[in-house]
């Protein structure tokens, strides 16, 4: 969940400030940007998973040690082999090239039962720590936001969350993932919003606000 303190954000802005204040429950019209806030959230869910490594505060990623096998790393280095590529059944069918895979979840799919690799394709594949198919893992494709107002003309709320990633059994495991669970395997959490696109949320407010004023401010001053 994204809170930000407009005033604060359109702080140093004093006509904006009184002119935004004039307009009658000026946050009802935040919909357009809070759904372009959304963008910026899932966009920076699988730039920070894919490209950069991160977890939610920024930091990499910690690595996985286990996929591709010891062997498959030594064919590689040693050029014997190349890095395996997603068959057409990992990957749902959908073209190798797209930018994101699409969402998949309860049920049979050809990757498996809920979008399941088994354990041997599993640790063939060299993605990212916690995206082993990249763009077509689940923590990029079931990742969903939403947005809301949470009082009659008041606040909005922003969220993110990632819809039904289960294992064969239905069972819920991401939040193992992200919490450390078991220790051994440490904590990759991606549970935020990483702070440079927080950065890019914040740049979006006086922009905003100078239309919303350009369009409904009917003052004098």
């Amino acid at each position: 969940m994204i809170t930000l303190d407009l005033s604060e954000a359109i702080a140093g802005c004093e006509r904006i400030q009184r002119r935004l204040a004039a307009i009658a429950n000026v946050m009802d019209h935040a919909g357009d940007l809070m759904k372009h806030w959304e963008l910026l959230v899932e966009e920076g869910n699988r730039r920070g998973i894919l490209e950069d490594k991160t977890d939610k505060d920024g930091n990499p990623l910690l690595a996985v040690t286990y996929r591709p096998t010891a062997a498959q790393k030594k064919a590689i280095y040693a050029g014997t082999a190349k890095p395996v590529k997603l068959t057409v059944s990992q990957r749902l069918g959908q073209n190798p090239r797209r930018k994101r895979g699409d969402f998949f979840g309860f049920g049979p799919a050809i990757s498996g039962l809920n979008n399941n690799l088994t354990s041997a394709e599993y640790r063939l594949l060299d993605g990212p720590p916690t995206a082993p198919r990249g763009r077509f893992s689940r923590v990029v494709t079931n990742f969903e936001t939403s947005s809301w107002q949470i009082e009659e003309h008041g606040a909005w709320v922003v969220t993110g969350e990632w819809r039904e990633v289960v294992s064969p059994s239905g069972y819920h495991f991401l939040p193992d993932l992200f919490d450390g669970h078991p220790p051994q395997l440490g904590s990759r959490d991606l549970r935020g919003v990483r702070p440079t696109d927080l950065v890019k949320i914040k740049a979006t407010i006086l922009p905003w606000a100078k239309l919303t004023v350009r369009e409904l401010w009917q003052g004098t001053d």
